[in-house]
């Protein structure tokens, strides 16, 4: 699972999974958007070799920036 220091780039497609599967059985949103961070990291780790905390941290910030964005678009619709 960790390659040099990273997670490889499956591990992260597999949360996804996970997350989207916790979304389909629990809606709420706040799985969805932690999957579609997990996809983003998964894409940058296929490309780049990141440490696993720095990975960790993207998918934080990617899982900060999505949700709220969400939310906006969400209230104008």
């Amino acid at each position: 699972m960790i390659k040099d220091g990273s997670l490889v780039s499956w591990v992260w497609f597999v949360l996804a999974l996970v997350c989207f599967a916790v979304e389909a059985w629990r809606p709420g949103r706040f799985a969805l958007w932690l999957g579609f961070a997990a996809v983003l990291v998964g894409i940058v780790a296929s490309v780049a070799r990141w440490p696993w905390p720095a990975e960790l941290a993207a998918l934080i910030v990617f899982a900060g920036v999505l949700a709220p964005l969400w939310r906006r678009y969400e209230r104008k619709a």
